[in-house]
């Protein structure tokens, strides 16, 4: 198994599969952050949100109490802003293993029909 990043947008788009491996950039999101940084674009750990009753719900699971807590709110971003950053980390296919490279491109599929739709869209881990 192992942690995957996903994403979710904002509502389902009729013919759009948003399935995605999300391993390779769970695996290597140190270096697609520092690449990201370098190219001055915006990281993928900053489009990282969750709904915050299902992040209760998580912490709660893990045994974590989460009453007094104040999680943040679900928060969601262009997506031209992600494929920005996509694009721009496609452009370095040289650093990156078939891993990244099939996530990044599964990315930029999903992220282009949703910019044509003008969407948002958040990134998820799974765990």
């Amino acid at each position: 198994m192992g942690v995957a990043n996903f994403i979710v947008l904002e509502r389902k788009i009729e013919g759009l599969d948003t399935m995605m491996d999300g391993k390779g950039l769970a695996r290597h999101s140190e270096a697609l952050e520092a690449a990201a940084q370098q190219l001055g674009v915006r990281p993928l750990p900053e489009f990282f949100s969750a709904d915050p009753a299902q992040l209760a719900e998580f912490m709660h699971g893990e045994g974590m109490e989460t009453e007094s807590m104040e999680l943040p709110a679900l928060q969601q971003f262009p997506a031209e802003e992600g494929l920005a950053t996509v694009r721009a980390l496609l452009t370095q296919g040289s650093l990156w293993d078939e891993g990244v490279l099939h996530d990044l491109r599964d990315c930029e599929r999903i992220l282009s029909v949703a910019a044509q739709n003008g969407m948002q869209f958040h990134l998820e881990v799974d765990i």
